[in-house]
Protein backbone atom coordinates (compact mmCIF):
# COMPACT_ATOMS: atom_id res chain seq x y z
CA UNK A 1 0.00 0.00 0.00
CA UNK A 2 1.31 3.60 -0.81
CA UNK A 3 2.70 5.33 1.91
CA UNK A 4 -0.10 8.28 1.87
CA UNK A 5 -2.90 5.88 1.55
CA UNK A 6 -3.99 5.76 5.29
CA UNK A 7 -3.74 9.79 5.44
CA UNK A 8 -6.96 11.34 5.79
CA UNK A 9 -8.79 13.01 3.23
CA UNK A 10 -9.01 16.82 3.43
CA UNK A 11 -11.75 17.86 1.06
CA UNK A 12 -12.30 22.47 1.71
CA UNK A 13 -16.06 23.04 2.76
CA UNK A 14 -16.00 24.99 -0.77
CA UNK A 15 -15.88 21.79 -2.75
CA UNK A 16 -19.34 20.38 -1.28
CA UNK A 17 -21.27 23.34 -2.20
CA UNK A 18 -19.71 23.57 -5.73
CA UNK A 19 -22.93 23.55 -8.17
CA UNK A 20 -21.70 20.48 -10.40
CA UNK A 21 -20.82 18.49 -6.46
CA UNK A 22 -24.37 19.82 -4.95
CA UNK A 23 -26.29 18.21 -8.07
CA UNK A 24 -24.37 14.64 -7.60
CA UNK A 25 -25.26 14.43 -4.15
CA UNK A 26 -28.99 15.30 -5.13
CA UNK A 27 -28.52 12.19 -8.30
CA UNK A 28 -26.71 10.49 -5.80
CA UNK A 29 -24.38 9.71 -7.99
CA UNK A 30 -21.16 8.85 -5.61
CA UNK A 31 -19.05 8.29 -8.55
CA UNK A 32 -19.48 11.80 -9.97
CA UNK A 33 -18.77 13.01 -6.13
CA UNK A 34 -15.45 10.62 -6.52
CA UNK A 35 -14.70 12.38 -9.50
CA UNK A 36 -14.77 15.78 -8.17
CA UNK A 37 -13.21 14.75 -5.22
CA UNK A 38 -10.45 13.47 -7.68
CA UNK A 39 -10.35 16.44 -10.21
CA UNK A 40 -10.20 19.41 -7.16
CA UNK A 41 -8.87 17.44 -4.31
CA UNK A 42 -6.35 16.15 -5.99
CA UNK A 43 -7.28 13.13 -3.88
CA UNK A 44 -6.06 9.57 -5.20
CA UNK A 45 -8.35 6.60 -5.76
CA UNK A 46 -6.44 4.79 -3.45
CA UNK A 47 -6.90 7.12 -0.40
CA UNK A 48 -10.50 7.48 -1.09
CA UNK A 49 -11.30 3.99 -0.96
CA UNK A 50 -8.98 3.58 2.10
CA UNK A 51 -11.25 6.48 3.65
CA UNK A 52 -14.63 4.90 2.81
CA UNK A 53 -13.43 0.80 3.46
CA UNK A 54 -13.46 -0.12 -0.18
CA UNK A 55 -11.27 -1.21 -2.46
CA UNK A 56 -8.88 0.97 -5.15
CA UNK A 57 -10.56 -1.52 -7.85
CA UNK A 58 -14.27 -0.45 -6.65
CA UNK A 59 -13.73 2.72 -6.22
CA UNK A 60 -12.63 3.10 -9.76
CA UNK A 61 -15.68 1.19 -11.20
CA UNK A 62 -17.61 3.54 -9.57
CA UNK A 63 -16.30 6.64 -10.83
CA UNK A 64 -16.25 5.04 -14.37
CA UNK A 65 -19.69 4.54 -13.88
CA UNK A 66 -19.77 0.74 -14.46
CA UNK A 67 -21.11 0.19 -10.66
CA UNK A 68 -23.62 2.95 -8.74
CA UNK A 69 -24.24 2.91 -5.65
CA UNK A 70 -27.59 2.46 -4.11
CA UNK A 71 -27.05 1.05 -0.37
CA UNK A 72 -27.96 2.95 2.59
CA UNK A 73 -24.87 1.59 4.36
CA UNK A 74 -22.30 2.42 1.69
CA UNK A 75 -24.30 5.77 1.31
CA UNK A 76 -23.40 6.48 5.35
CA UNK A 77 -19.91 4.71 4.92
CA UNK A 78 -19.01 7.56 2.29
CA UNK A 79 -20.47 10.24 4.08
CA UNK A 80 -18.39 9.62 7.27
CA UNK A 81 -15.77 8.75 5.14
CA UNK A 82 -15.12 12.04 3.27
CA UNK A 83 -16.59 13.50 6.50
CA UNK A 84 -19.28 15.18 4.62
CA UNK A 85 -20.56 18.14 6.51
CA UNK A 86 -23.99 17.69 7.52
CA UNK A 87 -25.37 20.38 4.56
CA UNK A 88 -23.62 17.67 2.16
CA UNK A 89 -25.08 14.86 3.97
CA UNK A 90 -28.51 16.33 3.57
CA UNK A 91 -28.24 16.74 0.19
CA UNK A 92 -27.72 13.34 -0.34
CA UNK A 93 -30.78 12.66 1.18
CA UNK A 94 -29.09 11.27 5.26
CA UNK A 95 -29.63 12.54 8.29
CA UNK A 96 -27.35 15.40 9.61
CA UNK A 97 -24.23 13.69 11.75
CA UNK A 98 -24.27 15.80 14.65
CA UNK A 99 -24.91 19.13 15.78
CA UNK A 100 -22.89 22.08 14.75
CA UNK A 101 -19.82 23.11 16.93
CA UNK A 102 -20.22 25.95 19.40
CA UNK A 103 -16.63 27.18 19.89
CA UNK A 104 -15.22 30.18 21.66
CA UNK A 105 -12.42 30.46 19.57
CA UNK A 106 -12.22 32.58 16.07
CA UNK A 107 -12.26 30.63 13.01
CA UNK A 108 -10.63 31.13 9.99
CA UNK A 109 -13.73 29.81 7.82
CA UNK A 110 -17.10 29.60 9.31
CA UNK A 111 -18.38 25.55 10.11
CA UNK A 112 -19.66 24.22 7.41
CA UNK A 113 -22.63 22.91 9.08
CA UNK A 114 -23.78 26.94 8.25
CA UNK A 115 -24.16 26.53 4.79
CA UNK A 116 -27.95 24.74 4.39
CA UNK A 117 -29.45 23.73 1.06
CA UNK A 118 -33.19 24.92 2.25
CA UNK A 119 -34.87 27.11 4.78
CA UNK A 120 -35.75 25.14 7.73
CA UNK A 121 -32.57 23.05 7.71
CA UNK A 122 -31.00 24.92 11.08
CA UNK A 123 -33.87 23.82 12.87
CA UNK A 124 -34.36 20.57 11.47
CA UNK A 125 -30.60 19.48 12.74
CA UNK A 126 -31.05 20.12 16.56
CA UNK A 127 -34.64 18.26 16.37
CA UNK A 128 -32.83 14.99 14.66
CA UNK A 129 -30.57 14.88 17.58
CA UNK A 130 -33.10 15.40 20.25
CA UNK A 131 -35.06 12.27 19.02
CA UNK A 132 -35.04 9.70 21.13
CA UNK A 133 -36.45 5.97 21.07
CA UNK A 134 -39.11 7.38 23.46
CA UNK A 135 -40.50 10.14 21.14
CA UNK A 136 -40.56 8.20 18.49
CA UNK A 137 -43.73 6.67 18.59
CA UNK A 138 -45.90 10.86 18.63
CA UNK A 139 -43.53 11.56 15.60
CA UNK A 140 -44.62 8.17 13.35
CA UNK A 141 -47.80 8.84 13.85
CA UNK A 142 -48.03 12.88 13.39
CA UNK A 143 -46.18 11.53 10.52
CA UNK A 144 -48.68 9.46 9.28
CA UNK A 145 -51.15 11.68 9.47
CA UNK A 146 -49.22 13.72 7.24
CA UNK A 147 -48.56 11.30 5.01
CA UNK A 148 -52.56 10.13 4.44
CA UNK A 149 -52.96 13.89 3.71
CA UNK A 150 -50.46 13.65 0.98
CA UNK A 151 -51.61 10.16 -0.43
CA UNK A 152 -55.11 12.29 -1.21
CA UNK A 153 -53.72 14.91 -2.31
CA UNK A 154 -51.90 13.47 -4.99
CA UNK A 155 -54.69 11.00 -6.20
CA UNK A 156 -56.28 14.56 -7.25
CA UNK A 157 -53.20 16.68 -8.12
CA UNK A 158 -50.48 14.58 -9.13
CA UNK A 159 -47.09 14.43 -7.43
CA UNK A 160 -44.88 17.82 -8.69
CA UNK A 161 -46.19 20.10 -5.77
CA UNK A 162 -45.54 17.76 -3.10
CA UNK A 163 -42.84 16.05 -3.49
CA UNK A 164 -40.41 18.16 -2.10
CA UNK A 165 -43.11 18.22 1.76
CA UNK A 166 -42.59 14.43 1.34
CA UNK A 167 -38.63 14.14 0.72
CA UNK A 168 -38.21 16.38 3.57
CA UNK A 169 -39.59 14.15 6.28
CA UNK A 170 -37.37 11.24 5.40
CA UNK A 171 -33.93 12.36 7.69
CA UNK A 172 -36.78 12.30 10.43
CA UNK A 173 -37.96 9.00 9.85
CA UNK A 174 -34.45 7.50 8.75
CA UNK A 175 -33.33 9.33 12.82
CA UNK A 176 -36.44 7.46 14.20
CA UNK A 177 -35.70 4.22 12.61
CA UNK A 178 -31.76 4.86 14.13
CA UNK A 179 -32.62 5.32 17.74
CA UNK A 180 -36.07 3.02 17.90
CA UNK A 181 -35.93 -0.73 19.36
CA UNK A 182 -38.52 -3.05 20.39
CA UNK A 183 -42.26 -2.76 19.10
CA UNK A 184 -41.47 0.95 18.33
CA UNK A 185 -38.95 -0.13 15.80
CA UNK A 186 -41.94 -1.99 13.87
CA UNK A 187 -43.68 0.85 13.09
CA UNK A 188 -41.17 2.89 12.49
CA UNK A 189 -39.96 0.59 9.42
CA UNK A 190 -42.73 0.10 8.51
CA UNK A 191 -43.68 3.29 8.35
CA UNK A 192 -40.39 3.83 6.74
CA UNK A 193 -41.03 1.81 4.12
CA UNK A 194 -43.92 3.11 3.31
CA UNK A 195 -42.57 6.91 3.06
CA UNK A 196 -39.81 5.96 0.65
CA UNK A 197 -42.22 3.73 -2.17
CA UNK A 198 -44.18 6.67 -1.44
CA UNK A 199 -41.08 8.79 -2.71
CA UNK A 200 -40.58 6.29 -5.43
CA UNK A 201 -44.32 6.67 -6.62
CA UNK A 202 -43.96 10.17 -6.80
CA UNK A 203 -40.36 9.94 -9.05
CA UNK A 204 -42.59 7.09 -11.38
CA UNK A 205 -45.12 9.94 -11.96
CA UNK A 206 -42.99 12.39 -12.90
CA UNK A 207 -41.61 10.01 -15.55
CA UNK A 208 -38.03 9.92 -13.86
CA UNK A 209 -37.49 6.40 -13.35
CA UNK A 210 -34.22 5.98 -11.63
CA UNK A 211 -34.68 8.01 -8.95
CA UNK A 212 -37.86 6.35 -8.84
CA UNK A 213 -36.35 2.47 -8.28
CA UNK A 214 -33.66 4.26 -6.33
CA UNK A 215 -36.29 4.87 -3.67
CA UNK A 216 -37.82 2.03 -4.21
CA UNK A 217 -35.01 0.20 -3.14
CA UNK A 218 -34.66 1.97 -0.89
CA UNK A 219 -38.19 0.95 0.73
CA UNK A 220 -37.41 -2.39 -0.20
CA UNK A 221 -34.48 -2.31 2.80
CA UNK A 222 -36.63 -1.32 5.32
CA UNK A 223 -39.21 -3.96 4.15
CA UNK A 224 -36.99 -6.59 4.56
CA UNK A 225 -35.79 -5.37 7.75
CA UNK A 226 -38.88 -5.47 8.85
CA UNK A 227 -39.95 -9.16 7.56
CA UNK A 228 -43.29 -8.27 6.82
CA UNK A 229 -44.11 -10.98 3.61
CA UNK A 230 -46.90 -8.42 2.62
CA UNK A 231 -45.29 -5.08 2.77
CA UNK A 232 -42.15 -7.35 0.66
CA UNK A 233 -44.48 -8.54 -1.81
CA UNK A 234 -46.41 -4.88 -2.46
CA UNK A 235 -43.10 -3.36 -2.84
CA UNK A 236 -41.34 -5.82 -5.23
CA UNK A 237 -44.65 -4.89 -7.02
CA UNK A 238 -43.67 -1.18 -7.33
CA UNK A 239 -40.30 -2.17 -8.69
CA UNK A 240 -41.90 -4.21 -11.12
CA UNK A 241 -44.45 -1.68 -12.21
CA UNK A 242 -41.09 0.76 -12.99
CA UNK A 243 -38.86 -1.72 -14.43
CA UNK A 244 -41.79 -1.88 -17.13
CA UNK A 245 -42.24 1.44 -17.39
CA UNK A 246 -38.99 1.80 -17.99
CA UNK A 247 -38.66 -0.81 -21.07
CA UNK A 248 -37.37 -3.34 -18.96
CA UNK A 249 -40.03 -5.75 -19.35
CA UNK A 250 -38.21 -9.12 -18.38
CA UNK A 251 -36.98 -7.49 -15.22
CA UNK A 252 -40.65 -5.95 -14.58
CA UNK A 253 -41.76 -9.94 -15.15
CA UNK A 254 -39.19 -11.57 -12.77
CA UNK A 255 -40.42 -8.82 -10.02
CA UNK A 256 -43.87 -10.04 -10.20
CA UNK A 257 -43.48 -13.05 -10.07
CA UNK A 258 -41.07 -12.64 -7.04
CA UNK A 259 -43.60 -10.56 -5.40
CA UNK A 260 -46.38 -13.35 -6.04
CA UNK A 261 -43.61 -15.93 -4.50
CA UNK A 262 -45.70 -16.39 -1.44
CA UNK A 263 -49.42 -15.67 -2.67
CA UNK A 264 -50.90 -17.55 0.62
CA UNK A 265 -49.41 -15.43 2.83
CA UNK A 266 -50.93 -12.15 0.48
CA UNK A 267 -54.51 -10.50 0.76
CA UNK A 268 -56.87 -11.15 -2.39
CA UNK A 269 -56.21 -7.20 -2.85
CA UNK A 270 -52.71 -7.84 -3.41
CA UNK A 271 -52.92 -10.71 -4.72
CA UNK A 272 -54.78 -8.56 -7.63
CA UNK A 273 -52.17 -5.74 -7.68
CA UNK A 274 -49.35 -7.90 -8.18
CA UNK A 275 -51.63 -10.02 -10.87
CA UNK A 276 -52.34 -7.06 -12.85
CA UNK A 277 -48.53 -5.70 -12.73
CA UNK A 278 -47.62 -9.20 -14.22
CA UNK A 279 -50.28 -9.16 -16.91
CA UNK A 280 -49.10 -5.67 -18.43
CA UNK A 281 -45.01 -7.00 -18.33
CA UNK A 282 -46.82 -10.14 -20.03
CA UNK A 283 -48.50 -7.94 -22.70
CA UNK A 284 -45.53 -6.10 -23.35
CA UNK A 285 -43.68 -9.60 -24.22
CA UNK A 286 -46.46 -10.50 -26.69
CA UNK A 287 -47.38 -13.51 -23.94
CA UNK A 288 -51.19 -12.65 -25.01
CA UNK A 289 -52.52 -15.96 -23.21
CA UNK A 290 -50.10 -15.71 -19.91
CA UNK A 291 -51.42 -12.42 -20.16
CA UNK A 292 -55.31 -12.47 -19.99
CA UNK A 293 -55.13 -15.38 -17.70
CA UNK A 294 -53.38 -13.04 -15.01
CA UNK A 295 -55.84 -10.00 -16.04
CA UNK A 296 -59.04 -12.72 -15.36
CA UNK A 297 -57.40 -13.85 -12.11
CA UNK A 298 -56.48 -10.38 -10.70
CA UNK A 299 -60.51 -9.25 -11.78
CA UNK A 300 -61.27 -12.02 -8.97
CA UNK A 301 -58.90 -11.16 -6.52
CA UNK A 302 -60.22 -7.82 -6.23
CA UNK A 303 -63.51 -8.71 -6.44
CA UNK A 304 -63.23 -10.60 -3.50
CA UNK A 305 -61.18 -8.09 -1.87
CA UNK A 306 -64.33 -5.64 -2.02
CA UNK A 307 -65.23 -7.64 1.36
CA UNK A 308 -61.97 -8.56 2.99
CA UNK A 309 -61.23 -7.25 6.48
CA UNK A 310 -57.80 -7.01 6.31
CA UNK A 311 -55.92 -3.92 5.70
CA UNK A 312 -52.94 -3.43 3.08
CA UNK A 313 -51.25 -0.89 1.23
CA UNK A 314 -53.71 -1.84 -2.12
CA UNK A 315 -57.25 0.00 -0.91
CA UNK A 316 -57.52 1.23 -4.69
CA UNK A 317 -56.95 -2.20 -6.02
CA UNK A 318 -60.99 -2.12 -7.04
CA UNK A 319 -62.59 -4.15 -9.88
CA UNK A 320 -62.52 -0.86 -11.54
CA UNK A 321 -58.63 -0.12 -11.39
CA UNK A 322 -58.24 -3.77 -12.64
CA UNK A 323 -60.64 -3.46 -15.39
CA UNK A 324 -58.44 -0.16 -16.83
CA UNK A 325 -54.99 -2.32 -16.36
CA UNK A 326 -57.13 -5.01 -18.51
CA UNK A 327 -58.46 -2.72 -20.68
CA UNK A 328 -54.24 -1.12 -21.22
CA UNK A 329 -53.07 -4.97 -21.55
CA UNK A 330 -55.49 -5.70 -24.53
CA UNK A 331 -54.44 -2.53 -26.33
CA UNK A 332 -50.87 -3.24 -25.93
CA UNK A 333 -51.84 -6.94 -27.90
CA UNK A 334 -53.97 -5.00 -30.67
CA UNK A 335 -57.26 -6.00 -29.54
CA UNK A 336 -58.34 -2.33 -29.44
CA UNK A 337 -62.61 -3.93 -29.81
CA UNK A 338 -62.13 -5.63 -26.64
CA UNK A 339 -60.75 -3.32 -24.61
CA UNK A 340 -63.16 -0.91 -25.46
CA UNK A 341 -66.04 -3.41 -24.09
CA UNK A 342 -63.84 -3.81 -20.93
CA UNK A 343 -63.69 -0.03 -20.52
CA UNK A 344 -67.45 0.66 -20.98
CA UNK A 345 -68.25 -2.18 -18.74
CA UNK A 346 -66.73 -0.30 -15.74
CA UNK A 347 -66.91 3.52 -17.07
CA UNK A 348 -69.82 3.94 -14.57
CA UNK A 349 -67.92 2.49 -11.46
CA UNK A 350 -65.27 5.16 -11.18
CA UNK A 351 -65.88 7.74 -8.01
CA UNK A 352 -66.18 11.31 -9.08
CA UNK A 353 -64.28 12.92 -6.13
CA UNK A 354 -61.45 10.45 -5.61
CA UNK A 355 -58.51 9.18 -8.01
CA UNK A 356 -59.01 11.57 -10.13
CA UNK A 357 -55.61 11.04 -12.18
CA UNK A 358 -56.39 7.14 -12.29
CA UNK A 359 -59.95 8.05 -13.90
CA UNK A 360 -58.84 10.75 -16.46
CA UNK A 361 -55.99 7.94 -17.13
CA UNK A 362 -58.49 5.65 -17.44
CA UNK A 363 -60.91 8.03 -19.97
CA UNK A 364 -57.56 8.92 -22.14
CA UNK A 365 -56.81 5.00 -22.76
CA UNK A 366 -60.69 4.31 -23.62
CA UNK A 367 -60.37 7.21 -25.77
CA UNK A 368 -57.34 5.41 -27.18
CA UNK A 369 -58.71 2.23 -27.61
CA UNK A 370 -61.74 3.83 -29.72
CA UNK A 371 -59.19 6.10 -31.78
CA UNK A 372 -57.74 2.68 -33.02
CA UNK A 373 -60.31 0.87 -33.66
CA UNK A 374 -61.48 3.39 -36.21
CA UNK A 375 -64.40 4.90 -34.34
CA UNK A 376 -63.14 8.87 -33.93
CA UNK A 377 -66.61 10.33 -33.13
CA UNK A 378 -66.63 7.84 -29.66
CA UNK A 379 -62.79 9.13 -28.89
CA UNK A 380 -63.42 12.62 -29.09
CA UNK A 381 -66.40 12.23 -26.49
CA UNK A 382 -64.52 10.54 -24.26
CA UNK A 383 -61.56 12.79 -24.50
CA UNK A 384 -63.50 15.77 -23.87
CA UNK A 385 -64.76 14.03 -20.83
CA UNK A 386 -60.66 13.53 -20.13
CA UNK A 387 -60.29 17.20 -20.65
CA UNK A 388 -63.40 18.53 -18.31
CA UNK A 389 -61.58 16.50 -15.24
CA UNK A 390 -58.19 17.61 -15.59
CA UNK A 391 -58.26 20.80 -13.79
CA UNK A 392 -55.05 20.79 -11.05
CA UNK A 393 -53.53 17.46 -12.19
CA UNK A 394 -50.02 17.42 -12.72
CA UNK A 395 -49.17 13.43 -14.13
CA UNK A 396 -45.96 12.79 -16.48
CA UNK A 397 -48.32 9.27 -16.79
CA UNK A 398 -50.89 11.04 -17.99
CA UNK A 399 -49.01 12.97 -20.31
CA UNK A 400 -47.29 10.22 -21.73
CA UNK A 401 -50.76 8.86 -22.79
CA UNK A 402 -52.15 12.36 -24.23
CA UNK A 403 -48.90 12.07 -26.50
CA UNK A 404 -50.53 8.53 -27.71
CA UNK A 405 -53.71 9.81 -28.24
CA UNK A 406 -53.04 12.74 -29.89
CA UNK A 407 -50.86 10.11 -32.33
CA UNK A 408 -54.09 7.93 -32.98
CA UNK A 409 -56.50 11.49 -33.95
CA UNK A 410 -54.30 13.35 -36.02
CA UNK A 411 -55.22 11.07 -38.95
CA UNK A 412 -58.70 13.00 -38.45
CA UNK A 413 -56.81 16.52 -38.55
CA UNK A 414 -58.91 17.58 -41.61
CA UNK A 415 -61.90 17.53 -39.13
CA UNK A 416 -61.88 21.12 -37.87
CA UNK A 417 -63.55 19.62 -34.33
CA UNK A 418 -60.44 17.12 -34.03
CA UNK A 419 -58.21 19.94 -35.03
CA UNK A 420 -59.35 22.14 -32.41
CA UNK A 421 -59.60 19.27 -30.05
CA UNK A 422 -56.02 18.20 -31.03
CA UNK A 423 -54.74 21.55 -30.05
CA UNK A 424 -56.53 21.62 -26.90
CA UNK A 425 -54.16 18.11 -26.26
CA UNK A 426 -51.30 19.87 -26.44
CA UNK A 427 -51.99 22.59 -24.89
CA UNK A 428 -52.88 20.67 -21.68
CA UNK A 429 -49.65 18.67 -22.12
CA UNK A 430 -47.69 21.44 -22.32
CA UNK A 431 -49.08 22.89 -19.31
CA UNK A 432 -48.57 19.49 -17.67
CA UNK A 433 -44.60 20.75 -17.63
CA UNK A 434 -43.12 17.76 -16.99
CA UNK A 435 -41.33 15.19 -18.77
CA UNK A 436 -43.85 12.60 -20.34
CA UNK A 437 -41.79 9.09 -20.50
CA UNK A 438 -42.17 7.78 -23.72
CA UNK A 439 -44.78 5.90 -24.82
CA UNK A 440 -43.95 1.90 -24.66
CA UNK A 441 -46.40 0.05 -27.57
CA UNK A 442 -49.41 1.66 -28.47
CA UNK A 443 -50.99 2.31 -25.39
Amino acid sequence: MPADATKPVVILPELWQRPEMLKALRNRDIGQVLQLIRQYAGVSQTRIGTAVSLSQGKISEIMRGTVRITSFEVFERVADGLNMPDSARLALGLAPRRLPAVSSHPQRTPPSDEAVPSPGTGLLTPYLASLTGASSRPVISGLRHVLTGHIQAEAIMGPLLLINAVQDQVPVVRQVCRVTRGADRTEALSFASELLEFCGWLHQDLGDFTRATTWTNKALDYAMELGDQRVISYILMRKSIIATEAGDYGHGLGMANAALANPDALTPRLRAVILRTRATANAYLGEAADSARDSETALAEATAGMTQSETDRAPYCTPAYIAMETGATRVLLGEATAAIAIFEASRSQWPESSQARDHVLFLTRMATAYAIAGEHEQACAVTEDALSRMQALRSSRVAGQLTVLRGHLARWSTDPYVADLLTRLGIISESFSLPAPQPQGAR
